[in-house]
């Protein structure tokens, strides 16, 4: 019996020592990865929410190539998430216009100079 109290003073005085000296302990290393955790979860939620409300309005349809790595993942969402290939690829499409108008500009620029 007095080995066991023995071994739990000497585990006691360990952590003791380890707050004294800084090293974070188990408990505080947890926390701060559940902290750094939930602050990710927040902004991709908010990206599958606005995923998910991106409204699919087109009638054209495209083939398209992508790699194996490209495919698995968006299969791999479609079953996580229930989120269609298609519509992911739409609204990255949509975002990626949205950020870089001076395509749309330049595509306009260059048809008033074409000759048809």
């Amino acid at each position: 019996m007095s080995g066991i109290k023995s071994l739990a003073d000497e585990l006691r005085d360990s952590i003791r020592k380890d707050k004294q000296s800084g090293t974070p302990d188990k408990a505080t290393a947890q926390d701060k990865n559940r902290t750094a955790k939930k602050k990710t979860e927040e902004p991709l939620k908010h990206l599958f929410e606005n995923i998910l409300s991106h409204e699919l309005t087109g009638r054209e349809k495209l083939l398209i190539r992508l790699d194996d790595k490209t495919v698995f993942l968006l299969k791999q969402l479609k079953v996580t998430k229930g989120i269609d290939m298609n519509k992911i690829i739409s609204y990255s499409l949509h975002v990626f216009l949205k950020e870089h108008p001076e395509l749309t500009r330049y595509i306009k620029e260059h048809l008033k100079t074409l000759d048809l």
